[in-house]
Protein backbone atom coordinates (compact mmCIF):
# COMPACT_ATOMS: atom_id res chain seq x y z
CA UNK A 1 0.00 0.00 0.00
CA UNK A 2 2.63 2.15 0.92
CA UNK A 3 4.58 1.79 -2.21
CA UNK A 4 1.09 2.68 -4.28
CA UNK A 5 1.14 6.35 -2.52
CA UNK A 6 4.74 6.75 -3.51
CA UNK A 7 3.98 5.81 -7.70
CA UNK A 8 0.87 7.82 -7.31
CA UNK A 9 2.82 10.95 -5.80
CA UNK A 10 5.49 10.57 -8.54
CA UNK A 11 2.62 10.44 -11.32
CA UNK A 12 1.30 13.61 -9.83
CA UNK A 13 4.58 15.05 -9.97
CA UNK A 14 5.24 14.58 -13.81
CA UNK A 15 1.83 15.07 -15.03
CA UNK A 16 1.94 18.14 -17.33
CA UNK A 17 5.81 18.31 -17.33
CA UNK A 18 7.26 17.89 -21.18
CA UNK A 19 10.51 18.84 -22.06
CA UNK A 20 9.33 21.56 -24.38
CA UNK A 21 7.91 23.94 -21.94
CA UNK A 22 10.38 26.57 -20.60
CA UNK A 23 11.07 26.92 -16.56
CA UNK A 24 8.78 30.01 -15.35
CA UNK A 25 11.51 32.53 -15.07
CA UNK A 26 11.69 33.77 -11.17
CA UNK A 27 9.58 35.69 -9.64
CA UNK A 28 10.72 39.56 -8.35
CA UNK A 29 12.55 39.30 -5.66
CA UNK A 30 13.78 35.35 -5.55
CA UNK A 31 17.72 34.19 -6.31
CA UNK A 32 18.74 34.33 -9.66
CA UNK A 33 16.60 37.25 -10.48
CA UNK A 34 18.41 40.05 -12.67
CA UNK A 35 18.09 43.31 -10.83
CA UNK A 36 17.44 45.82 -13.64
CA UNK A 37 20.01 48.70 -14.14
CA UNK A 38 20.03 51.86 -16.07
CA UNK A 39 23.48 53.30 -17.10
CA UNK A 40 24.01 56.92 -18.71
CA UNK A 41 26.37 58.29 -21.71
CA UNK A 42 27.31 60.78 -19.85
CA UNK A 43 26.38 62.82 -16.27
CA UNK A 44 26.95 66.22 -17.53
CA UNK A 45 24.64 67.49 -20.43
CA UNK A 46 25.09 71.11 -22.09
CA UNK A 47 22.85 73.51 -23.24
CA UNK A 48 21.14 71.90 -26.33
CA UNK A 49 22.94 68.65 -25.82
CA UNK A 50 21.37 65.34 -25.49
CA UNK A 51 22.54 61.77 -24.04
CA UNK A 52 21.51 58.24 -24.26
CA UNK A 53 20.13 55.96 -21.34
CA UNK A 54 20.94 52.23 -21.58
CA UNK A 55 18.96 49.30 -19.69
CA UNK A 56 19.37 46.14 -19.11
CA UNK A 57 18.00 43.18 -16.68
CA UNK A 58 14.00 44.04 -17.57
CA UNK A 59 10.90 41.57 -19.25
CA UNK A 60 12.04 40.93 -22.71
CA UNK A 61 9.45 42.44 -25.13
CA UNK A 62 7.64 44.54 -22.26
CA UNK A 63 7.42 48.11 -21.85
CA UNK A 64 8.56 49.70 -18.59
CA UNK A 65 8.33 52.66 -17.29
CA UNK A 66 11.07 55.64 -17.36
CA UNK A 67 10.91 58.24 -14.57
CA UNK A 68 12.84 61.70 -14.31
CA UNK A 69 12.62 63.78 -11.52
CA UNK A 70 13.48 67.65 -12.20
CA UNK A 71 15.61 69.37 -9.70
CA UNK A 72 13.08 71.15 -7.61
CA UNK A 73 11.50 67.53 -6.82
CA UNK A 74 8.89 67.47 -9.44
CA UNK A 75 8.43 64.44 -11.78
CA UNK A 76 7.61 64.57 -16.05
CA UNK A 77 5.31 62.30 -16.62
CA UNK A 78 5.76 58.22 -17.09
CA UNK A 79 7.68 57.24 -20.35
CA UNK A 80 6.98 53.78 -21.91
CA UNK A 81 10.08 52.40 -23.77
CA UNK A 82 9.59 48.96 -25.54
CA UNK A 83 12.28 46.55 -24.02
CA UNK A 84 14.09 43.97 -26.68
CA UNK A 85 14.11 40.37 -26.82
CA UNK A 86 16.69 40.42 -24.59
CA UNK A 87 15.17 43.12 -22.02
CA UNK A 88 17.61 45.58 -23.09
CA UNK A 89 16.62 49.32 -24.28
CA UNK A 90 18.11 52.25 -25.61
CA UNK A 91 16.67 56.09 -25.08
CA UNK A 92 17.71 59.25 -26.56
CA UNK A 93 16.87 61.84 -24.07
CA UNK A 94 17.61 66.31 -24.97
CA UNK A 95 18.50 69.13 -22.97
CA UNK A 96 16.30 71.44 -24.78
CA UNK A 97 13.63 72.17 -21.97
CA UNK A 98 15.30 70.59 -19.14
CA UNK A 99 15.66 72.80 -15.41
CA UNK A 100 19.60 73.33 -14.77
CA UNK A 101 20.95 70.65 -12.32
CA UNK A 102 20.80 67.33 -10.74
CA UNK A 103 17.64 65.10 -12.06
CA UNK A 104 17.18 61.67 -10.83
CA UNK A 105 15.76 59.21 -13.65
CA UNK A 106 14.64 55.42 -13.00
CA UNK A 107 13.25 52.60 -14.99
CA UNK A 108 10.13 50.56 -13.01
CA UNK A 109 9.21 46.95 -14.79
CA UNK A 110 5.79 46.73 -14.08
CA UNK A 111 5.97 43.37 -15.31
CA UNK A 112 8.20 42.22 -12.17
CA UNK A 113 7.56 45.38 -9.68
CA UNK A 114 11.62 45.74 -9.99
CA UNK A 115 12.76 49.07 -9.81
CA UNK A 116 16.50 50.18 -11.74
CA UNK A 117 18.96 51.75 -9.99
CA UNK A 118 18.47 55.59 -9.53
CA UNK A 119 21.10 58.00 -11.84
CA UNK A 120 21.63 61.54 -11.88
CA UNK A 121 23.15 63.72 -15.10
CA UNK A 122 23.39 67.34 -14.30
CA UNK A 123 21.49 69.94 -16.86
CA UNK A 124 24.25 72.92 -17.73
CA UNK A 125 24.64 76.05 -18.93
CA UNK A 126 28.01 74.85 -20.79
CA UNK A 127 28.23 74.65 -24.52
CA UNK A 128 28.22 71.38 -25.69
CA UNK A 129 26.95 69.61 -29.12
CA UNK A 130 24.14 70.48 -30.44
CA UNK A 131 23.78 67.95 -33.28
CA UNK A 132 23.99 63.69 -32.18
CA UNK A 133 26.54 61.81 -34.01
CA UNK A 134 25.05 60.05 -37.33
CA UNK A 135 26.53 56.85 -36.08
CA UNK A 136 27.53 55.44 -32.33
CA UNK A 137 30.99 56.37 -31.07
CA UNK A 138 31.40 53.38 -28.68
Amino acid sequence: MKSFFVILLIGFSLVGCTKSETPAAPAAGEPGQIKPTITLSRERIPDNGWFKMYGKGFTPRQNVLSHLRRPDGTEFRELAILTNDRGEFEHDIENKLLLRGVHDLWVVDPTTGLTSNVAHFDATDEAGPILKPTHPTW
